[in-house]
């Protein structure tokens, strides 16, 4: 049985002017030229949200709010899933699937309910900030190490994040996302 974790925007979902559009509207960012700095900022570097974080509670508790306002609006604005790649893995046979996201369960967990991915999890950035976090807390429920799952991403931050969690081949990269193809090969193997 392969063990199969994805992240959810810009891998299963073509999420990036819906998220461009989501970081403006909340107010995070003025305009959109500024939004998408933001967004590729975020996608590129390490990324806040870890278990190691420094926010304080207060900037925690803030950034909670600002996620449940931005998932409205993402979820209002709508975007497409990669229907091809999650048909891709709605074919898979003997695979057990899960979706630890960053995003907010106003517009992943709608999304993935039009699917037949069927996941056993669906962690988003409500049930708790770290990436790493969540996929300890899937291969705990699963009964399998962490050494036994694939983690699919389209992000250098999420590459930072579970580097030391993640084995190497197993952190998976795709190219159609956030990142694409050429920044994802700055810290992944080609045949990731």
């Amino acid at each position: 049985m392969k063990n199969l974790i994805f992240d959810f925007d810009g891998v299963l979902a073509d999420t990036w002017a819906a998220v461009i559009h989501g970081i403006v509207e909340s107010g995070r960012e003025p305009d959109q030229e500024a939004a998408i700095r933001n967004a590729t900022t975020y996608a590129t570097k390490g990324s806040h949200h870890t278990k190691d974080h420094t926010l304080t509670d207060e900037e925690m508790t803030a950034e909670h709010e600002w996620v449940r306002r931005f998932g409205e609006i993402v979820y209002r604005r709508g975007f497409e899933l990669f229907h091809e790649f999650v048909s891709a893995v709605e074919a898979l046979e003997e695979a057990r699937v899960a979706v630890v996201s960053s995003g907010s369960q106003s517009y992943v967990l709608p999304a993935l309910a039009k699917t037949n991915l069927n996941p056993t999890h669906v962690l988003a950035f409500e049930d708790h900030h770290s990436k790493e976090e969540k996929i300890r807390h899937v291969c705990l429920d699963w009964g399998v190490p962490v050494s036994d799952v694939y983690y699919f991403t389209d992000t250098l931050a999420d590459v930072y994040e579970l580097k030391n969690l993640i084995a190497a081949d197993k952190l998976i990269g795709v190219a159609w996302g956030y990142c694409g193809k050429e920044l994802l090969l700055q810290e992944l193997e080609e045949a990731n």
